[in-house]
C-alpha cells in the first residue's frame, strides 16, 4: 500500500511539473508575440473616474492599433495597477507592475501619487508617459526616461494671465490643497502673474475634504479679489465653488485642469455657470474628436473625459517611436520618444530637453447653460 501512494505521490509531482513547465513555456511564447504595457492609474478614491477613462482611453488605442496589425505584429497588451492618488499605494502599485515586467509605462493621474512612483519605474529601467499628472517637480527629478504629454503647470499660468487680462482682472485669489500638483500650479502662478501686471491678493490652503470653506470664503472677500483661481481637483472644487457663491462672492472664478470635468458641472449646479477652467485639449472641441467620441461611447458605453484626447494619443506616441526605431530596446525607443514630432488629438507632441511638452495645449473653456462652451480670446 505504501508503495502504491508512493507511486501516486511520484506521478502527481511528476505532472505537477510538467503543467509547469507548459504554462512557462506557454508565457514565454506569448510574451514574444505581445508588448506589455504596465498602466499606474487610480481606480479607486475620490478621483476613480479619471483613472477609469485614462485607462479606457488607452485601450481604446490599444484595440485600434491591434485590429490593424498591432506593432510590428505583436499585440499591445495592457496591465492595470491602482495607485488611488495616493503615494503609498501607488508605491505598492508600481511593484506590482514592476513585477509583471513590462516593456513600457503609462499613466500618472495625481503627481503626488505620480512621482514616488516614477523613481521606481527609472530603477526599473523603465520608460514612462506620463498622460495627465503635470507638476513640475516631476521634470525636476531630470529622470532622463519620463516624459509628461499634458502641459505643465508653466503654461497653465500663461493660459490664465491671458485670460485675466482679456477680462481687466486686478488680483486674484489662488487657492490650493497641499499637495504636489495643486501647491506646484499655485505657487507658478504666484510667480508668474505679478510679474505680468496682476497682484495676488491672496494664496489660501484648504484641507481636502473639508465640507466647511467659509473661513477661506471670508478671506478672499476681504483680499479684495475680483478673481479666484481654483487649483485643485473637481471632487472638492465644486464646494468651495458653491460656498463662495453662498457666500457672497460675485467676481470671476476660475479653475485649474485637475476640476476640468464634467462632473464639476453636475455638482456646482446654478453656482458652477460661468465658471471658466484651464483645460487640457478637450475632446469635443478637438479636431477628429467627433469620431473618437463615437467610438469611445460605442466601445464603453460613456463619453469620454477630460484626459481622453491625451491617454489616446500616449499609446500613438509609443508606438510611433517603438516604429521608427524598429525594436522595444529601451535606449532607442526613449531617444525616439525625445525626439518625437507627432500631431495627434491632442495637438502637437514635442518635447524640450527636460522632456515637458515644447507647445501648451492648454484651452480655455467656460460652463454655460450646465455645459462647457471653447473661449477665443
Amino acid at each position: 500500500m505504501r508503495k502504491i501512494f508512493g507511486k501516486m505521490l511520484l506521478v502527481v509531482a511528476i505532472l505537477a511539473i510538467l503543467v509547469t513547465a507548459f504554462a512557462g513555456c506557454s508565457s514565454d511564447s506569448n510574451r514574444e508575440n505581445e508588448i506589455l504595457i504596465g498602466v499606474l492609474v487610480p481606480t479607486s478614491g475620490s478621483e476613480a473616474y479619471y483613472g477609469k477613462d485614462m485607462y479606457q482611453s488607452y485601450q481604446l488605442a490599444c484595440d485600434e492599433i491591434n485590429a490593424n496589425g498591432g506593432v510590428m505584429g505583436k499585440t499591445l497588451v495592457l496591465y492595470q495597477a491602482d495607485d488611488g492618488c495616493n503615494a503609498d499605494m501607488a508605491s505598492q502599485a508600481t511593484a506590482k507592475i514592476i513585477a509583471k515586467k513590462p516593456d513600457f509605462i503609462v499613466g500618472g493621474y495625481c503627481s503626488n501619487a505620480t512621482i514616488p512612483a516614477m523613481q521606481q519605474f527609472y530603477d526599473a529601467n523603465l520608460l514612462m508617459l506620463v498622460s495627465a499628472a503635470n507638476s513640475t517637480e516631476i521634470t525636476k527629478l531630470d529622470l532622463n526616461q519620463t516624459f509628461m504629454l499634458n502641459s505643465p503647470g508653466t503654461h497653465a499660468a500663461v493660459t490664465l494671465i491671458d485670460l485675466c487680462k482679456s477680462l481687466g482682472t486686478k488680483k486674484v485669489a489662488l487657492i490650493h490643497q497641499g499637495d504636489a500638483y495643486t501647491k506646484d500650479l499655485s505657487d507658478i502662478c504666484a510667480k508668474e502673474l505679478p510679474e505680468n501686471g496682476i497682484e495676488i491678493a491672496t494664496v489660501q490652503v484648504m484641507e481636502k475634504g473639508s465640507p466647511d470653506v467659509s473661513a477661506i470664503v471670508t478671506a478672499i472677500r476681504n483680499s479684495d479679489a475680483d478673481f479666484v483661481y481654483w487649483c485643485g481637483y473637481h471632487a472638492d472644487g465644486s464646494n468651495v465653488i458653491k460656498q463662495l457663491r453662498q457666500g457672497g462672492y460675485t467676481g470671476e472664478i476660475a479653475v485649474g485642469d485637475g476640476s476640468a470635468s464634467v462632473d464639476l458641472i453636475t455638482a456646482c449646479g446654478e453656482a458652477g455657470e460661468g465658471v471658466y477652467v484651464t483645460s487640457p485639449p478637450y475632446v469635443e472641441f478637438a479636431e477628429g474628436g467627433e469620431t473618437f467620441i463615437a467610438d469611445y461611447s460605442a466601445k464603453f458605453g460613456v463619453t469620454p473625459g477630460t484626459y481622453a484626447t491625451l491617454c489616446y494619443d500616449t499609446i500613438y506616441v509609443l508606438k510611433t517611436a517603438i516604429e521608427s526605431t524598429g525594436s522595444t530596446d529601451f535606449e532607442g525607443v526613449r531617444d525616439a520618444v525625445q525626439n518625437i514630432e507627432y500631431s495627434g488629438l491632442s495637438g502637437l507632441i514635442k518635447f524640450t530637453e527636460n522632456r515637458e511638452l515644447e507647445v501648451s495645449n492648454f484651452i480655455i473653456l467656460q460652463i454655460e447653460n450646465g455645459a462647457f462652451k471653447l473661449v477665443t480670446l
